[in-house]
């Protein structure tokens, strides 16, 4: 009777840790899955061209300051330096010769906070986009693979990575978030010496701080990335302004990051007083505005996303067929029944929950303007104190859409109080100063990061979307092949989709 219940209990047991060893390796092939690397990689390098030599001619070339176009300019490449810039230079015989008469040449586009997850043709939907340089905000070990391959061959945007971000939990909250968001956790100093020193050594060029990070493993964290020499960018972690101000931390990932801070200064329902707290924060954002310029502290953009929360909430059909849906990964937007991190309804955690009271419907549509108001508020003051500002767009965030979605963030810009020049500026000269690389600006010597535009952009900037040319590297795309490019990103997107998306289809 002993040996059978035994038999029994085993059994029972061997059961359990079978459902949860199904229940793992499901969840694992989920967050495997969402992270875009089962989409097929195309191949692209048969598509482009390089030229040892590349001679741009009687071009409208924009100014190192960003504010005006000097024309009539020859730009002369070789080897993927920027070799020769003035009037009437002498061709090479062996050069590939660009006219570039009555068209304008700006420095390769830099999108400062991307998330690449494991989507690699994402790389590729930068470049047809004039994007050379990105951020990516959070790091993984297939990224810095994938950097050393562009080093190597050149065939694709130049990359900044940052760590995976930064947590600071005990016990089991550590392991799930480390498993669930890659993120890397500790909770004394100890753990934070050795982690810190690996992410030094594994080639990372910034630790990813996060937003629920203590106070003390924050302070601990900047104190060993200062020892590492490492910058710490990204959130606010549960510190106070006055507090962040002081840390060390070299940058802010998010407008956003700030203006939830003046929130939780106000005290009260915003939902119930949205213009007392626009009055208050009138005032306040000049203050934090000072006091980020004072101590140099950078901060990127992503207005555009905050910008959409609205639609995506109420009116996310709508949202969809804005953007170029039909080329962002559909493991992405298709997202997880793990948690909602899709882009589609049903899937998208910033869609509204579906509660029928009135009353709670129009506090949450009253919340989500009077936020998207505090954005454009926050950004005037951080534009008129000149705090150094980097266009970033959060890519592969629900509704951002990698490549594109810079072009759709200049133009937040551009109606949130800065000017044309001070947009093109915060998306060339500021993050290539910013990552003290030569790039982000048409000057001899620097990098020949390029991108030919059809219209003028500080006339108009919505005319960075009118490529003719990008440069990159020894690298030289057309329209033609542009068109090529996502064609195959495309077909290769709807091989893997799952859902339907041909009702938001522009």
């Amino acid at each position: 009777m002993k040996k059978l219940w035994l038999r029994r209990v085993l059994y029972s047991v061997l059961i359990v840790l079978g459902l949860l060893l199904c229940g793992f390796l499901w969840a694992d092939n989920e967050l495997n899955k969402v992270s875009g690397k089962l989409v097929k990689g195309i191949d692209f390098s048969s598509v482009i061209k390089q030229s040892k030599i590349t001679h741009i001619r009687n071009v409208n070339v924009l100014s190192e300051d960003c504010t005006h176009f000097m024309k009539n300019q020859d730009v002369v490449i070789k080897d993927g330096i920027i070799v020769r810039l003035g009037t009437d230079q002498v061709i090479d015989e062996t050069a590939v010769v660009i006219d570039g008469k009555e068209r304008y040449l700006i420095p390769g586009l830099v999108d400062s906070h991307v998330h690449l997850k494991e989507s690699r043709n994402d790389l590729f939907l930068y470049l047809v986009n004039g994007v050379t340089y990105i951020r990516e905000m959070a790091g993984q070990p297939v990224i810095l693979e994938w950097r050393r391959s562009i080093q190597k061959n050149g065939l694709g945007p130049r990359m900044y990575v940052a760590s995976p971000p930064i947590f600071s939990e005990n016990g089991l909250a550590g392991y799930y978030y480390s498993w669930t968001r890659r993120a890397v956790n500790y909770s004394n100093k100890k753990d934070a010496q050795k982690a810190i020193k690996k992410i030094s050594g594994q080639g990372y060029d910034a630790i990813k701080m996060y937003g629920f990070v203590n106070p003390q493993m924050f302070k601990t964290t900047i104190g060993i990335a200062e020892q590492n020499h490492i910058p710490v960018i990204g959130h606010i972690p549960l510190v106070n302004l006055e507090t962040f101000y002081q840390s060390g931390q070299k940058e802010v990932a998010h407008i956003e990051e700030i203006t939830v801070k003046t929130i939780d200064e106000f005290g009260k329902s915003i939902s119930k007083n949205p213009q007392e707290y626009l009055r208050f924060l009138t005032i306040r954002s000049e203050q934090i505005a000072q006091k980020l310029k004072e101590r140099n502290i950078s901060v990127t953009s992503t207005v555009w996303l905050c910008e959409s929360f609205v639609s995506q909430r109420f009116n996310l059909d709508s949202k969809l067929k804005e953007i170029e849906l039909k080329y962002a990964n559909p493991q992405i937007i298709e997202g997880t029944p793990l948690y909602k991190l899709g882009w589609l309804p049903g899937r998208n955690g910033y869609e509204y929950n579906g509660k029928d009271d009135p009353d709670a419907k129009k506090l949450s549509l009253t919340f989500w303007k009077t936020y998207a108001e505090a954005i454009h508020i926050m950004t005037r003051a951080l534009v008129n104190h000149k705090v150094t500002i980097m266009a970033g767009t959060d890519a592969n965030v629900a509704t951002v859409v990698p490549g594109f979605s810079l072009h759709d963030e200049l133009e937040s810009l551009s109606n949130s109080g800065m000017t044309n020049s001070q947009a093109l500026y915060s998306a060339t000269v500021a993050p290539g100063e910013w990552m003290k690389s030569k790039t982000g600006k048409i000057k001899e010597g620097y990098q020949s990061d390029l991108v030919l535009l059809a219209g003028n952009p500080l006339s108009n900037i919505k005319n960075t979307k009118a490529i003719e040319y990008v440069f990159f590297n020894t690298y030289i795309m057309n329209k033609v092949q542009i068109k090529t490019i996502l064609k195959g990103i495309e077909d290769a997107n709807n091989e893997s989709r799952r859902i339907s998306i041909n009702e938001y289809l522009k």
